[in-house]
């Protein structure tokens, strides 16, 4: 496959070229000449010095029988690859001609060296500038003369000795597929009760993610189910929470550990009349030990249990995760070193950073270009951008055990 159609016909004009000298048509009776051949069309070609050949792509046929292959594959596999991410198929047509002002038999002489390299070659092979193998069958393609004529009579050039050259199949290289994404670590299934439930029900987290970007615009979005940080709120959803008369919530994790531990504190008392559907739930504002702070980043679930009138319950668990904080002080856009960003919970090993896409690698301290290293307390990063970053603005992305933080900040590269 290839990504640059001019590659085919540059290899094929350097197969006449190397052939030229070594021709048997040349002997002591037929002295060799030179020849400048170009991928120019007939008309341009005759504007050079001396006898020219001219190898002119001058039409592009899509292949139908490649094509009709792909979407049968595509047909029997609904799974496949869209079509964007499929080869195109194509044919390539070449015009072959000659000229030498007022030599007639130059021109014919040219013609036969450049035919006969072309039928000793009815298989072409190379390697594109982007590493990519190719390979196509080169033949001789009937045309009538009347298609021919119209052909000639589309130039400013009067007709000359010719022949076509079909170059086949041309497989250009489609958008690269995105990479797989990561394995399912846990599935969130919640069932609406079909009717009113005695008993409490928690079905899910949900949270309002608001954030600034470069230019001063805010953006809100919501999460379900959510991911929260120290200090950051989160609603629990779910029915009858107005009949619990004594409750607990009860965090467990981080994944795959069964650690539980009691964070009622972090609910908040409802206003009064609550809604039967909705708690919220605060964090502690520093990353530590719960219920007194905030856990360690990574991926938790809740629950709460405890009497409703005369009854007791446990509800089921539902996913939360909880990442490290990244303050938006100073920001959006960072302009100028050191670039530090400050927030809790950056744990050593566990920490990942990103400038767009960019990785950048952890020091201990001190970090070279492409590096960032954390304080001891885990309450702020130094980054230093790679060498030879290209200017833009970069948001930087912050991911702990795997959860990657609210977009908070941007580094911008003059």
């Amino acid at each position: 496959m290839i990504l640059d159609l001019s590659v085919v016909t540059d290899t094929l004009k350097s197969l006449i070229t190397t052939d030229w000298p070594n021709a048997p048509l040349w002997t002591p009776n037929t002295p060799q000449f030179a020849v400048d051949v170009t991928g120019l069309s007939p008309d341009a070609a005759r504007l050079g010095q001396g006898a020219q050949l001219s190898l002119y792509l001058y039409h592009i046929d899509e292949n139908n029988a490649q094509e009709s292959l792909f979407w049968a594959a595509q047909s029997q596999n609904a799974s496949g690859p869209p079509l964007q991410y499929q080869p195109l198929a194509l044919d390539l047509y070449y015009l072959l001609s000659a000229y030498s002002d007022g030599n007639y038999i130059q021109e014919q002489q040219a013609m036969s060296v450049a035919m006969r390299v072309f039928h000793e070659n009815p298989v072409i092979r190379g390697i594109g500038p982007d590493n990519q193998a190719w390979e196509l069958t080169l033949a001789l393609e009937r045309r009538s003369y009347d298609e021919l004529s119209r052909l000639w009579q589309a130039t400013t050039s009067s007709l000359r000795l010719s022949a076509v050259y079909r170059a086949a199949v041309v497989l250009i290289v489609p958008e690269q597929v995105p990479p797989p994404g990561p394995p399912v670590s846990y599935v969130d299934l919640a069932v609406e009760p079909g009717v009113a439930s005695p008993l409490p029900q928690l079905l899910g987290t949900q949270r309002e993610l608001r954030y600034t970007v470069p230019g001063g615009a805010a953006v809100t979005t919501v999460q379900d189910p959510a991911t929260v940080a120290a200090g950051q709120s989160v609603l629990l959803v779910g029915t009858g929470f107005n009949a619990v008369t004594q409750g607990q919530l009860i965090l467990a994790g981080p994944s795959p550990v069964t650690t539980e531990t009691d964070v009622t504190a972090w609910l908040a008392t409802p206003a009064q009349p609550a809604p039967d559907t909705l708690r919220t739930v605060t964090l502690p504002a520093a990353t530590g030990a719960p219920p007194a702070g905030a856990p360690s980043p990574g991926r938790y679930s809740v629950y709460l249990k405890g009497s409703a009138g005369a009854g007791t319950f446990t509800t089921g668990v539902v996913p939360l995760s909880i990442a490290a904080g990244v303050s938006a002080a100073g920001g959006p856009v960072l302009r100028t070193a050191p670039y530090i960003v400050n927030g809790t919970g950056f744990a050593a090993g566990q920490t990942e950073v990103l400038l767009g896409t960019i990785p950048l690698q952890q020091a201990a301290a001190n970090p070279a270009p492409g590096q960032f290293a954390i304080n001891v307390a885990g309450t702020a990063l130094t980054l230093v951008p790679p060498a030879g970053l290209g200017s833009g603005t970069y948001q930087i992305r912050v991911r702990v055990a795997g959860i990657e933080s609210d977009p908070a900040l941007w580094l911008e590269m003059p």
